[in-house]
């Protein structure tokens, strides 16, 4: 029963690492999938495989090397220069990430509620460090709260609206959507590569202070099962809703919209909570990175990484992002590719220290 447990953990944070609220909101994956058209399912099922895939490598590699943190994990995998700048760029990432949540979450308080900003941001910060100060304990904690509100949000979503509108729910009304783009292939390597990239930050850790990699790697397969699912009935959404992209910010608010107001501040809910259980991952990420590469203890680091991140919430770091995630989707790329090369190099030592429990 305890590793039954163990496994649903971890799939929770896989999915909670990995959502945020660019897909909670629709955009993230309409951006990627639904412009394909129909096919767009398909991409997304071949990026639960990648997710499996590379989620198992990470976990062996870890296992194999005893890594604590994303930085180590780069410097092993990849050529010196090469892992430098990638640890550069995802520390940045990391960070600006954090400031746009943290930016984000008053935001959103604002809007929909009329509670000042700063509300909004000290909140976030206040739940996000008490959970953060619990460690992995803590991480668990937040995304057994947050991924079964999500997955519970968004099937009501889907089942309502196909209910309201069950001639839409047809390959043949699907196949006849436009596909706005081609190359569906390179999207889903380029979605996937970002968000493993993204994780390693929480997989890494998290590997090392188990020291369970078959429960890790079960749970991961779980996850992604979840997370394409979860995918899949938006694309689904924003597939027959091919002008709330153009028309909306937040598209899938706007499909709730139209079947309740309930659903509506539910779905604006998930989008907070999705932003929370992301920002306790970059947080997490980040202090154990600081912990390893500077010696700074866990606990403190939780609070430098805020004492950092704050004030660019507060000036933006719009220019600093455009920057950066074309940077970043590349270099996600070549970093799976040294994954890849890594395993293939040292293939029967990491599958055997894998078997080891």
């Amino acid at each position: 029963m305890k590793k039954i447990i163990l496994i649903v953990q971890i799939a929770t944070i896989f999915i909670g690492s990995i959502v945020g609220a660019g897909v909670c909101s629709g955009r993230e994956l309409n951006q990627f999938f639904a412009t394909y058209g129909i096919a767009g399912f398909l991409g997304i099922i071949l990026c639960g495989l990648l997710y499996i895939i590379f989620g198992k490598l990470i976990i062996a590699i870890t296992t194999l090397s005893s890594v604590r943190s994303y930085n180590e994990f780069v410097d092993l995998v990849c050529p010196k220069p090469v892992a430098k700048f990638i640890n550069i760029v995802l520390t940045l990432f990391l960070v600006s990430s954090t400031s746009i949540i943290l930016a984000g979450s008053g935001a959103i308080i604002n809007q929909y509620f009329g509670v000042p900003r700063w509300i909004g941001f000290a909140v976030m910060i206040a739940i996000s460090s008490i959970f953060l100060l619990r460690n992995t304990e803590g991480l668990f904690e937040v995304n057994s709260i947050v991924v079964p509100t999500l997955i519970i949000i968004m099937s009501a979503v889907f089942f309502t609206y196909i209910t309201q509108n069950p001639g839409q729910f047809t390959y043949s009304y699907l196949f006849m959507m436009p596909r706005q783009k081609s190359n569906l292939l390179i999207s889903t390597i380029v979605y996937v590569s970002f968000n493993i990239l993204t994780i390693i930050g929480v997989l890494v850790p998290l590997a090392y202070e188990l020291q369970k990699p078959k429960e890790l790697t079960q749970g991961i397969i779980v996850g992604s099962v979840v997370l394409t699912l979860i995918s899949m009935a938006i694309i689904f959404l924003m597939l027959v809703n091919p002008f709330y992209p153009k028309m909306y910010e937040i598209p899938l608010l706007a499909v709730a919209a139209r079947i309740s107001k309930l659903l509506q501040v539910s779905v604006l809910g998930v989008m907070w909570l999705e932003m929370f259980s992301s920002q306790v991952s970059n947080i997490y990420s980040l202090s154990h990175f600081m912990e390893n590469k500077f010696q700074i203890k866990y606990h403190v680091s939780i609070f430098l990484v805020v004492a950092i991140a704050a004030p660019f919430s507060m000036i933006g770091f719009a220019r600093l992002v455009e920057f950066l995630y074309p940077l970043y989707g590349v270099l996600s790329l070549v970093f799976l590719m040294y994954c890849f090369i890594f395993y293939k190099k040292n293939k029967k030592a990491v599958l055997r220290a894998y078997r080891q429990e």
